[in-house]
């Protein structure tokens, strides 16, 4: 039987949501075969990062591991944070090894691509409602100007804060475009954050009228913040489904050409309805914090699962979370973030599960971490990543 608690309490610290000293309490009440386990199922792969253990005996790596950490705990003087997290990730190693049944030969080859890719610089544009388009610079500040030539908002690097307008009785219109490789953080005239997703699009007011909802058009995938406001209900349109919230933390992906649109809750309350339907009192879900809704493009109904938020959420630390996910979405998603093209000749391998976490790594040592790890080989020709 899984033990929940020790599963949970891992996860958390990988989330960062809770701290080494703690984790390091807290593990001791578990046996070593539990928490190998539970690290199998749950640490990242990102052994790329140290082959300390790789000629080891595993037993003793793992002891080597936990005493490493007793030991980084005695020492004060060394930097909160650094030296732990390092351990971490040689557990992560370690994990990686014997929960895959790896060789040390199929580590340790290369792949045979001489090729590299090159990855094209797109810019973010902004669409403003008088049809002037802004590129956004991301090493720069600037206001932004409507067409009167009043500062709507400030950009400084990649963010865009809007400023409330007085007394205002017109809706103006802007539209945020953010291209794949890249992701951007707005703040609307109301307070409401939103972190948007690569080849993703927001159509947005520039400022908020009194007495109207607060409504805003997503292509793609944003993760929302909302500023409270009872009086005025915030609305997120994706096409066939509407999200309406009245302040509370959400995720929302609704690529165009994804089959399904999801909205993940962290916080709050969120009513999901079908923005296309004659009876929408029939095509509703209310969604409770830790909670899915997905809507199904094909069969146009909502179906809800309780999910660990995290996962979802993790693009906007510029983080990457897999978990028995499709090798389909995962090559689709590793397209959107590194603005790549990834064709897959091995159409049986699509509909396979893979797990991994990733953070600071180039494409290439993704690419690399998925040959070694899974055997998934590849070649990179014409810039294009060609699975085999």
């Amino acid at each position: 039987m899984k033990n929940i608690a020790l599963e949970s309490l891992i996860q958390d610290y990988l989330d960062g949501k809770i701290e080494e000293a703690k984790m390091y309490e807290n593990i001791q009440a578990y046996s070593l075969e539990e928490v190998k386990q539970c690290f199998s199922d749950a640490i990242e792969v990102d052994y790329l990062l140290s082959k300390k253990y790789l000629k080891v005996n595993e037993e003793n790596a793992y002891k080597d591991f936990l005493e490493q950490i007793r030991l980084h705990n005695a020492n004060v003087q060394e930097p909160k944070n650094e030296g732990i997290r390092t351990i971490w990730k040689y557990a992560a190693i370690f994990i990686g090894i014997v929960g895959l049944g790896l060789g040390l030969n199929s580590l340790l080859r290369s792949n045979d691509s001489e090729e590299t890719i090159t990855i094209a610089t797109k810019e973010v544009n902004l669409n403003l409602g008088d049809g002037k388009v802004e590129i956004i610079k991301e090493t720069g500040s600037t206001n932004i100007l409507d067409s009167e030539g009043n500062v709507i908002a400030v950009q400084t690097g990649d963010k865009i804060k809007y400023v409330p307008a007085i007394q205002s009785k017109k809706i103006d219109f802007n539209k945020l475009s953010v291209p794949y490789g890249k992701k951007f953080e707005l703040e609307l005239a109301d307070g409401t954050i939103v972190y948007i997703n690569s080849g993703s699009v927001l159509r947005y007011p520039t400022n908020f009228i009194a007495g109207n909802n607060r409504e805003v058009s997503l292509k793609g995938e944003a993760f929302f913040k909302v500023a409270e406001d009872k009086a005025h209900p915030f609305i997120v349109n994706t096409g066939a489904v509407n999200v309406r919230v009245l302040g509370t933390e959400f995720n929302v992906s609704a690529y165009k050409e994804d089959t399904e649109t999801s909205t993940v809750l962290v916080s709050g309350s969120v009513q999901l309805y079908d923005s296309i339907s004659a009876n929408k009192n029939q095509t509703n879900l209310q969604l409770v914090p830790g909670e899915r809704g997905t809507w199904s493009k094909d069969h146009q109904n909502f179906k809800m699962d309780m999910v660990d938020t995290s996962i979802y959420t993790s693009w906007v630390q510029g983080r990457l979370i897999f978990r028995d996910m499709p090798f389909k979405k995962i090559r689709k998603q590793l397209e959107r973030r590194y603005n790549v093209t990834i064709v897959n000749t091995d159409t049986a391998l699509d509909n396979n599960t893979f797990s991994a976490n990733f953070e600071e790594e180039t494409i290439e040592e993704i690419l690399e971490i998925l040959d070694r790890t899974y055997g998934i080989e590849y070649t990179i020709k014409d810039n294009q990543i060609i699975i085999k």
